[in-house]
């Protein structure tokens, strides 16, 4: 199987106002969203942050460029990952003085920790302090305290302070013990929103598959679109396949429509699978389609390289909403977990107001992978694909991702305020 991460520089185009002046304020953003997981352990890690930005920065863009270094930390040394684009921040404080800026912060951070493994009481993180020189940080520790991957500009993804040898600077580094405590809004047992879904008699399934090693027939992001494609087909009543013309930026795009009988009733089912070479650079076209399409899918799927976040958050970023309706979205890349940022909730909150979904979760639920995920054949997608179109027999989100390989830690989240049962 071949890993679905690429190398690439993660997107960090995280919204909040910046203070001219010194100031205090709770960062208006999505807060802390509950999780599931059957393989790992829902924690919150809790601490009090420091840091040096520029002075145009907002608070949230710059937190999340000193928080991304918590990735490398928590799996190189734990086989751990945890929300690092999302964080809760409250209590943040601005000093400006001349082009930079002092920010302290407090923070509580969603982590997946492997089963198996001790939980701590604490856990020691090491952050650059100074986020406007992250290449010094970077040039300096590279090699001693972990060594880059996929380019020292991406250093954060492999930093190690417990490395052998390894001795942080006071002066470029905070250090902080975060307090460590079940996550309080763990969840089993929650299931999507089926009656939701069905509410218009139709499933619409929208997937993007990215080229996994080179467009061909063979490859695996090409191969796992038609068998989804070739599935819903022979699922479906009256199932016709369309190829839609050729798009600048979509090697491919086709639909399979059909009908399916739930308590005698008919409905319709409408699978879109698109095939593109990278999703952060399929471009303009694609990026419009690809809104339009999702605008009222119920399911929506990823399956291809994380870029390092930068395709996880380009389609996250373009994934169409529509006020009031319920989407379960799939990101099956590597750590998508950690790079995921808060933009889907930022729009359903825009979308619904924040007083009817605060959280930006009423209509919106996340599965994602916290470690690196490896092809599985379709067989995840087509899971979630089958599950969705059997209401006689619903499955919770612990069934849902008892299919995908513990390898991957993977973890459910949003759903706390979910109300179906069956």
């Amino acid at each position: 199987m071949r890993s679905l991460l690429r190398a690439s520089v993660v997107g960090l185009g995280l919204a909040i106002s910046a203070c001219a002046a010194p100031a205090a304020e709770d960062v208006a953003a999505p807060t802390e969203d509950a999780i599931t997981s059957n393989d790992g352990t829902p924690l919150e890690l809790r601490f009090s942050g420091e840091l040096t930005a520029r002075a145009t920065d907002t608070p949230r863009r710059a937190i999340a460029s000193q928080l991304q270094y918590v990735q490398g930390i928590l799996t190189s040394a734990a086989k751990a990952n945890g929300q690092a684009n999302m964080p809760t921040l409250k209590n943040v404080v601005e000093t400006v003085d001349g082009d930079k800026k002092r920010i302290t912060y407090e923070a509580s951070l969603a982590v997946i920790w492997p089963k198996g493994r001790a939980t701590p009481a604490s856990y020691d993180l090491v952050l650059p302090k100074d986020v406007t020189a992250l290449d010094a940080f970077n040039a300096k520790y590279d090699g001693a305290c972990g060594r880059n991957e996929y380019g020292q500009d991406t250093f954060w993804h492999d930093f190690n302070p417990l490395a052998s040898g390894c001795q942080v600077a006071d002066a470029d580094a905070i250090r902080v013990s975060a307090s460590v405590q079940a996550h309080p809004q763990a969840t089993q047992g929650k299931y999507p929103e089926y009656g939701q879904v069905w509410a218009d008699d139709s499933l619409d399934v929208v997937a993007v598959f990215g080229i996994i090693g080179s467009n061909t027939p063979s490859d695996e992001g090409a191969r796992t679109r038609e068998q989804l494609l070739a599935d819903a087909k022979s699922s479906l009543r009256g199932a016709v396949r369309t190829d839609a013309p050729t798009m600048s930026g979509v090697i491919a795009e086709s639909t399979v429509s059909g009908t399916i009988e739930i308590d005698g009733r008919v409905k319709k089912v409408n699978v879109t699978g698109f095939l593109v070479q990278e999703a952060a650079s399929a471009g303009s076209a694609f990026n419009t389609r690809y809104e339009e399409a999702t605008a009222k899918a119920d399911l929506v799927i990823y399956e291809g390289h994380s870029g390092l976040g930068k395709n996880i958050n380009a389609l996250a970023r373009n994934t169409g909403a529509s006020a009031g309706k319920y989407q379960l979205v799939y990101f099956y890349g590597c750590q998508t977990l950690a790079y995921l940022e808060p933009s889907m909730h930022e729009k359903r909150i825009a979308l619904n107001g924040a007083a009817t979904d605060p959280d930006g979760t009423k209509y919106l639920d996340i599965i994602a992978t916290a470690l690196p995920a490896y092809g599985d054949n379709g067989r995840s997608t087509l899971g979630l694909f089958h599950a969705l179109l059997d209401t006689r027999a619903p499955k919770t989100f612990n069934d849902l991702i008892t299919g995908i390989s513990p390898l991957h830690l993977t973890a459910v989240f949003g759903e706390h305020d979910n109300t179906f049962q069956p």
